[in-house]
């Protein structure tokens, strides 16, 4: 569908809107807004119409007018009499301008007359009107009317200033690698519920460095840090809730050759169909999300060329090889027909742009430049120095069309979902490619988004990590062309892979199945690494023993995706509960949950009710169970539901899988030592087919934390 053109009206012949009411707002909280429309001196005939709407990353509460006493709950008061229809609805036409809260009329409105809409009326009993989850400088509500059966007209837009709330959380974050005796600077990240930069409001003391403070910067305490002793360090921030530690930090006694470096190369701004100024952008990702490399990715029919010099200007000037690289890019955004959604990488400061279709960019002036189809851009872009990322995003790729020169990575984790299967098919498919993760982000938060609501993503945002020899635009270009580059669902987890001693990503001929050579440092404990070839796993470790000492704590875990694709499509409910027969619950906690909707919403001694929703990750519950080993623990979900002996959880875990749709239910008592949060190990396919085969490793975490390495690509001749 073309987009719907608006007229812009700066005189107020067509009418007049104020907004009143809490400027700033903290985030997720409710309030009540009152919007003033009056008409103009023509007024507003029968048939004519009122909208208000805020663009896609939007989680505000959607206004209701029909449960005083539930959140949203709007009133409406015309000064003259007037019936009206109200509804809300998403507004594709508008994009990305897209949910809309409109008033169709019945009757004119009369010049000068008017209509006071109330938004988040608490004189029911209703909590108000929910703010946004993310910080934004200025959130705006569009107003535009319909005179009768004519264009929509935009009157105003109103902007609201969204900001953090109090500190619920805490990650002390550090260079993956640093030089024994070497400063370096640690941060602490504070975050308020639903991952802003909120404010500090005590300084910890840092267990296992030489610290010494630096000043701080929104939601962020530093130090210049030195560790003196090489090896694996894990800092502690004492004095927090939790006693916070840091990802690993591998200390060399000497200058390795490279360093492992973490970014997001896959979010976007207000330009585009996201939030906040592109300049508000890399600054988060730099401070805030303490990524080392970051690009903008805006949908391509959405970026007018004036858009698009500022992309190339922000990009440049954000900059700084030795502490923050920024890489020009762009989102191709064709429907999945013609090609899917694949993520563009320039190399340089500026380059031509070319997009899919002028959907929704006014200016048609340059029309002809457009790449319809992925086998236009194929064509365009071969033999370039361009890098191309396939993702499943709003239309995700089509993995029948490969260009294997340009399009070298593909995007396992994401805020829409964690999708292995789109990898597995890439692979099944015999594509070489590496593997990355990423936000794929709208929220303006590159490097920590959250869900939020989960109104238009599911789950946390993910990272690419990458060794480089320097942190330059050139020193990573190289190693994403070379696919030596790895992929977490968020965690700062240490991964190193090599076959034969080449790294990730590497092709080449052997006359052997190649010696793997796996070491991981994680941000938790391990519970399994995980050695695949192609998308079968030919080796698995489970980093507990079997006869280690089991607790009386039991997880209850389960992950799913409705179906494979972005997050409308991935998303699957599991409210649900699980009882005791006999015995009790006791110290019960939530796992791996995305946002502060989900999680435990009750407990009893012999019952345990929560609300989740996945996209291919892992959520779930864990608790102490004081229960004979007759005892039924019995799950109930709208997914799976199961009934186990709590004695037969002496026996291992329970797992229960379907294939169609996706999903897993899985029952375990937790050892009493959960074992180490490093490994590593070698291992030899002892039965490898002829011909080519990728080598790859997936990394579990208890804490629901993963990491996917790029694959080795071997290719093994006859024996």
């Amino acid at each position: 569908m073309s987009g719907l053109a608006i007229a812009v009206d700066a005189s107020g012949r067509s009418g007049h809107a104020r907004l009143d009411g809490p400027q700033p707002v903290v985030a997720g909280m409710s309030g009540t807004w009152t919007l003033r429309f009056d008409a103009g001196p023509g007024g507003l005939p029968a048939g004519g119409a009122i909208a208000c709407i805020r663009r896609w990353p939007s989680d505000w509460d959607v206004p209701q007018c029909h449960s005083p006493a539930a959140p949203g709950f709007t009133t409406i008061s015309f000064d003259s009499p007037c019936r009206y229809r109200w509804r809300t609805r998403r507004s594709i036409e508008w994009h990305p301008f897209d949910h809309v809260f409109e008033l169709e009329l019945l009757d004119a409105v009369p010049p000068g007359s008017g209509v006071t809409m109330v938004f988040g009326d608490r004189a029911g009993g209703g909590p108000g009107l929910r703010a946004q989850t993310f910080i934004e400088e200025a959130s705006p509500l569009s107003v535009r009317v319909r005179p009768g059966q004519g264009a929509w007209i935009e009157i105003a837009r109103l902007d609201v200033r969204v900001i953090a709330g109090e500190a619920t959380r805490w990650e002390l974050i550090a260079p993956s690698d640093v030089v024994a005796g070497e400063a370096f600077e640690l941060a602490l990240r504070v975050e308020d519920p639903w991952g802003n930069p909120a404010a500090a409001t005590t300084r910890p003391e840092i267990a296992g460095a030489r610290c010494t403070p630096l000043p701080d910067l929104p939601g962020i305490q530093r130090w210049t840090a030195r560790i003196d002793a090489p090896g694996v360090a894990r800092l502690r921030a004492r004095g927090l809730p939790g006693e916070p530690r840091s990802n690993p930090v591998r200390v060399h006694d000497a200058a390795p050759a490279t360093r492992i470096r973490w970014g997001d190369i896959h979010a976007q701004c207000v330009i585009g169909c996201g939030a906040r100024s592109i300049d508000a952008f890399f600054a988060h990702a730099r401070d805030f999300g303490r990524i080392d490399f970051a690009s903008h990715q805006a949908n391509c029919f959405l970026v007018s060329t004036p858009e698009w010099r500022e992309t190339e200007d922000a990009t440049a000037r954000h900059n700084d090889p030795g502490r923050f690289v920024t890489l020009l890019g762009l989102e191709w955004s064709a429907d999945t027909a013609r090609g899917g959604d694949r993520n563009l990488y320039f190399p340089g400061d500026s380059a031509p742009i070319t997009r899919c279709s002028h959907e929704y960019v006014d200016d048609k002036s340059d029309a002809a430049s457009d790449l319809p189809l992925a086998e236009d851009l194929h064509a365009h872009y071969r033999g370039t120095r361009a890098i191309v990322a396939l993702h499943v995003g709003g239309r995700t790729t089509d993995l029948s069309r490969h260009e294997p020169g340009l399009e070298r990575l593909i995007e396992v984790h994401s805020t829409h979902a964690t999708s292995e299967w789109f990898l597995f098919e890439a692979l099944e498919r015999g594509y070489r490619m590496g593997v990355t993760g990423g936000s794929d982000g709208v929220d303006g938060r590159p490097g920590a988004s959250h869900p939020g609501h989960q109104a238009v993503r599911n789950v946390r945002g993910g990272l690419m990590a990458a060794p480089l020899g320097a942190l330059t635009r050139d020193g990573l270009w190289q190693a994403m062309s070379a696919r030596n580059c790895y992929a977490t669902n968020g965690a700062r987890i240490r991964l190193e892979f090599t076959g034969d001693g080449r790294p990730m990503g590497s092709e080449f001929a052997a006359r052997a199945a190649p010696l793997l050579a796996i070491a991981v440092e994680g941000t938790a404990p391990l519970e399994a690494v995980d050695i695949f070839r192609g998308t079968t796993i030919v080796h698995s470790v489970a980093l507990r023993a079997v006869d280690a000492p089991l607790s009386g704590r039991v997880r209850i875990a389960w992950r799913g995706a409705t179906a494979p694709g972005n997050f409308s499509k991935s998303r699957m409910r599991w409210d649900g509960a699980a009882t005791l027969s006999e015995g009790g619950f006791h110290d019960v906690e939530g796992h791996a949950f995305d946002t502060p909707d989900e999680g435990i919403v009750a407990t009893t001694p012999s019952r345990i009710a929560w609300r989740s929703m996945t996209g291919g990750d892992w959520d779930g519950v864990i608790a102490r169970i004081d229960a004979p080993a007759h005892a039924v623990l019995s799950v109930e979900t709208p997914q799976i539901s199961a009934a186990v002996p709590v004695g037969a959880l002496a026996r291992g875990p329970t797992r229960f899988q379907d294939a169609k749709p996706l999903r897993e239910l899985e029952i375990q008592r937790l050892p009493c030592d959960p074992g180490p949060p490093g490994w590593q190990g070698v291992f030899r396919d002892p039965s490898p087919p002829t011909g080519w085969s990728a080598y790859w490793v997936r990394v579990r975490q208890w804490d629901g934390a993963c990491a996917w390495s790029s694959p080795i690509f071997a290719e093994i001749g006859e024996r």
